[in-house]
């Protein structure tokens, strides 16, 4: 069996943050391969879920195909919508959006106290106790010699990866390093 390794490039991303997410990456279970018949029914079913959601909701930009609009923070506190796009190897969205919540926040607040103890001007920063590890619920399970939960624990620690890089790239006005 042959592997082939993708390499992914992220707008801004420095090379370390490449050769970590092609680890952890390259780390991941093989990717389920779908037959044409897979494709064509997910496909289908897909296009009517879009078309019994599209009616009743108010027009919203377009997002770019494969986009995740992600909230981090809570509704009564401070909070901000993310837009980033999973890479092809994340099987499990839901998954990856937990681990983008947590590793921007975390980092977010960390590089706000950072500045602050640095003479930097005060910056909001998100509740503390609205910001939850879910290493627990994420941690890899093994069913024999199978892992039983590849996708959602391997999107949840690529997830990490991607909110820690963005709150690193929004702390520093979106310049990258």
């Amino acid at each position: 069996m042959i592997r082939r390794m993708t390499f992914i490039k992220m707008q801004g991303a420095g090379t370390a943050f490449t050769l970590t997410a092609a680890l952890l990456l390259g780390a991941c279970a093989p990717l389920p391969q779908q037959s044409d018949a897979d494709a064509a029914a997910a496909a289908s079913a897909a296009s009517a879920a879009q078309a019994a959601q599209a009616a009743p909701r108010p027009a919203a930009p377009p997002a770019a195909p494969g986009e995740q609009r992600i909230m981090v923070g809570t509704a009564n506190g401070y909070h901000l919508m993310i837009k980033t796009t999973p890479p092809p190897q994340v099987c499990d969205g839901d998954a990856f959006a937990d681990g983008v919540r947590y590793g921007y926040a975390l980092t977010w607040n960390r590089l706000v106290g950072e500045d602050m103890r640095n003479g930097g001007k005060a910056k909001r920063k998100f509740d503390a106790s609205a910001v939850h590890s879910q290493d627990d619920q994420y941690k890899i399970q093994w069913d024999g010699k199978e892992r039983v939960n590849a996708c959602a624990s391997d999107g949840y620690l690529v997830g990490r990866v991607v909110g820690t890089h963005l709150a690193g790239v929004d702390m520093r006005g979106g310049k990258p390093s």
